[in-house]
């Protein structure tokens, strides 16, 4: 499973702060084919590979920082992960995505 957070922050947000946000993923394997894309909105912002070689399931954490200004109140942010096999695997690769974070900022 997938999920979205802000670390250590109740919201609203305030204008120009920097906030965290944490993607969590549980029972993954191979970690070392995992990416984890991070969107606001339909914009893809950041992604995040990991080098584990570990091939028995583990949980992950990504993170993000942010530092939103008034156009961002309301948007939306979420985090999605992808589990490339390669030529082998499944096609397309399976994608997991959280439920949307939606913000506040004032």
């Amino acid at each position: 499973s997938v999920s979205i957070s802000i670390v250590n922050h109740s919201r609203p947000m305030k204008e120009e702060e920097q906030y965290e946000l944490q993607c969590d993923v549980q029972d993954v394997a191979p970690v070392q084919h995992l990416t984890v894309k991070w969107y606001k909105g339909q914009t893809l912002l950041d992604q995040t590979t990991f080098n584990d070689t570990l091939i028995i399931p583990v949980d992950e954490v990504a993170t993000l920082l942010i530092r939103p200004d008034r156009a961002d109140d309301g948007a939306q942010y979420r985090c999605e992960t992808e589990l490339d096999l390669g030529a082998e695997g499944p096609q397309p690769p399976p994608t997991v995505t959280s439920k949307l974070l939606s913000i506040t900022v004032h």
